[in-house]
Order: structure tokens, then C-alpha cells, then sequence
């Protein structure tokens, strides 16, 4: 990560953080622990990769950047309603060193209502619901705050509409998958229905916020232009390849490294490409041996040592490796048509950050 990357995305952090703490969209929201809920996440701070993003797409093509700052905001808050239903869904209890969610208002239902046990709990993951609902309402209405700072109308009616066809109803898709695949046939689970999970997932709100910030720039509605339609492939082929080599590293990292425990992958059994490419090129007896080593509440390094055995000598390893670095050098080779620039540098050093972490 170079000293100019570091700096400018502190500063576009800084620029976001000011934008979402002042915001009066959330003040009459009822009651307060709701509101306090809604906040949470997207004030809790953050790298603001995605934000970044947006920015630096505009700055690509010779866009005012402060015309993209509310946009920019917006999906940090759509980014966040996200993780506040993932975190349902996971039943997750921390998130970014504070209570999840669900978490802090089963805390509130249990010291104001005395709620106990269950009732609790399912108080804590209604009211998340509704935070992440309401979060969804925040994020479009800061978007539509684009046009106080002159960004044309259409273009903000577009991407407000953009946000809902190719992200909401594309993650949300993604995200219906990856909760589907655990509890589907291993066997019958082919690597491009992964792979498509992963580019909705994961790659689709990056390729929203790279088309964002050129339509902003240029002033444009035509999302097939050439030019944004190019960017938007950037920034899906950077995501795809950072879920592939997250996924890698979820085995293969270094366990001091790693930002989350080396194997939680395996434990919950999740059908990553690197397992389901593992596991369709073992022996019966191999695979046998694999699925004893799934599930495990936690796991030794011995253990951990004898799954990257199986998943290097049946040559999957090497596959996920390869199709990440496929991905790699997609976005280099769309990059590198643009003209360099300080933008253009920051979207390379973007690309680097994501794919390179804990390696």
C-alpha cells in the first residue's frame, strides 16, 4: 500500500465519516435504540473501500470528486444495511469490535423490557430487520442528495434505479445462494454456479460503485458506454478475485496474518470453490477423509495442514489460484487502457489492497 493511497483514503474516510454524522436522515427515527441501531454500522467507521472506489472512477474521468462524495456516502450505508442482515443470517456476535446488531437490541429488549432467552433474541433480530430497512431508505436518500451538490437529475434518477436493478436485486440474489448452497448436494453444486454467487455477491455493489462515479463525471445515463461499462468490469473482476483468494486464505493464511480464524470456512462446511473443486477431484476415500475434517468446532494446525494436503495434491488448490489470478489480470489489462494518472495509480494501488492482504 503506497503513503498516497493511505493518505487519500484516509481522507475520503474522513470526508464520509463527516457526511453520515451530520446527516438528519436518521434523527426521527423511533424509537431511539432504532435510531441508535440504523447509525451504528456505517458511523462505526471503517476502511470506506467502496467509497474510495466511487471517488476514484469519477476522479478517472475528470469528474468534480465532490460531486460523488454523497454518492459515495450512500453506498457505505448500503454496504452496511448488508452486513447488518448478514450478521442475522450468521448469527454473528461482533462486529467491527462492538455487538452486532441483532446483539445490541436483544440487549436492549432484555434491560428495558426484561426479555429473556429467546424472546430476546428474537426481539434483537426483528429490530435488526427494520434497522437494515430502514438503512436501505437512508442509503437512496442520500443518493438523491446528489443533485444539491449539481449532479444532473437524470443521472441520479438513473443510478438511484441502477442501485436497485443490477445491486439489490443482483446481491440479494447472491446472497440467497450462498445461504442455499450449504444445505445443497455437495456433488451436485457445479464451480460456475460459485462463481456466480461470488460476482453478485461480492463483485456486483464494487462494479455499482466504479459505474457511479463515471456516470457522475461524465454526466451520462448510457451505463453500456464504453468507458463505464469498462470500469464497471474493473472493479467485478477485483472483487471476484478478492472473494477467490479470501476463500484461499481462509485455509491457507498465515495464522497471525489472517484477519478471522483459519478454518471458520471449514467448520461451517461452506461450499467455497477452493472445497467444492477439492472435493470432486478426491478419491471416495479421500473424500471420506475431507468430510471427517469438516464441521470442527475448531481446528489444530495438524489438522489444518492435512486439508491443504488434499486440496494441493488434488490440484484445486492450484485452480482457485490460478482462476483468482485470471481475475487479477483482467483488471490489470482494463486498467492499464486508461491513461495514467493520480487516479488512475490510486485504482491500481485499490486493486493491489484487495487482492494482496495477508498474503
Amino acid at each position: 500500500m503506497t503513503s498516497q493511497f493511505k493518505s487519500e483514503l484516509a481522507a475520503i474516510a474522513a470526508i464520509i465519516n463527516e457526511l453520515l454524522e451530520k446527516d438528519d436522515y436518521p434523527n426521527i427515527i423511533q424509537p431511539e435504540y432504532l435510531r441508535d441501531a440504523v447509525r451504528a454500522y456505517p458511523c462505526q467507521g471503517g476502511k470506506r473501500l467502496r467509497p474510495a472506489l466511487l471517488v476514484w472512477s469519477c476522479g478517472l474521468f475528470g469528474g468534480s470528486i465532490e460531486q460523488a462524495y454523497n454518492a459515495a456516502a450512500a453506498v457505505e450505508i448500503y454496504h452496511n444495511w448488508t452486513l447488518v442482515h448478514d450478521d442475522i443470517i450468521d448469527n454473528d456476535k461482533v462486529r467491527r469490535g462492538a455487538p452486532t446488531s441483532h446483539c445490541f437490541l436483544g440487549d436492549e429488549g432484555a434491560g428495558r423490557f426484561g426479555l429473556k432467552g429467546d424472546e430476546a433474541k428474537k426481539f434483537g433480530r426483528d429490530f435488526a430487520i427494520l434497522a437494515g430497512d430502514i438503512q436501505q431508505g437512508w442509503a437512496m436518500n442520500m443518493l438523491l442528495k446528489s443533485l444539491e451538490v449539481g449532479v444532473d437529475s437524470e443521472v441520479v434518477v438513473a443510478l438511484s434505479r441502477l442501485l436497485q436493478e443490477l445491486v439489490n436485486r443482483e446481491l440479494i440474489s447472491g446472497e440467497a445462494v450462498d445461504v442455499e448452497l450449504p444445505v445443497r448436494e455437495r456433488g451436485d453444486i457445479s464451480s460456475a454456479v460459485v462463481l456466480e454467487m461470488v460476482r453478485r455477491k461480492t463483485g456486483v455493489l464494487l462494479r455499482y460503485c466504479a459505474v457511479a462515479g463515471a456516470a457522475i463525471a461524465l454526466q451520462e445515463t448510457n451505463f453500456i458506454d464504453p468507458r463505464i461499462a469498462s470500469i464497471g468490469r474493473f472493479a467485478e473482476a477485483a472483487g471476484v478475485a478478492f472473494q477467490l483468494r479470501d476463500d484461499w486464505l481462509g485455509v491457507f493464511g498465515d495464522f497471525d496474518k489472517f484477519g478471522k480464524t483459519i478454518g471458520s470456512d471449514l467448520t461451517e462446511r461452506k461450499p467455497t470453490l477452493l472445497l467444492l473443486e477439492t472435493y470432486n477431484r478426491l478419491s471416495p476415500s479421500k473424500k471420506d477423509e475431507l468430510e471427517s475434517l469438516l464441521g470442527l468446532p475448531e481446528y489444530s494446525i495438524d489438522q489444518i495442514e492435512r486439508v491443504r494436503s488434499l486440496m494441493q495434491d488434488s490440484g484445486a488448490e492450484k485452480i482457485v489460484r490460478e482462476m483468482a489470478d485470471f481475475h487479477v489480470d483482467e483488471a490489470v489489462r482494463i486498467l492499464r487502457r486508461f491513461p495514467e494518472s493520480t487516479y488512475s495509480s490510486l485504482l491500481d494501488d485499490f486493486l493491489g489492497y484487495l487482492v494482496n492482504r495477508a498474503l
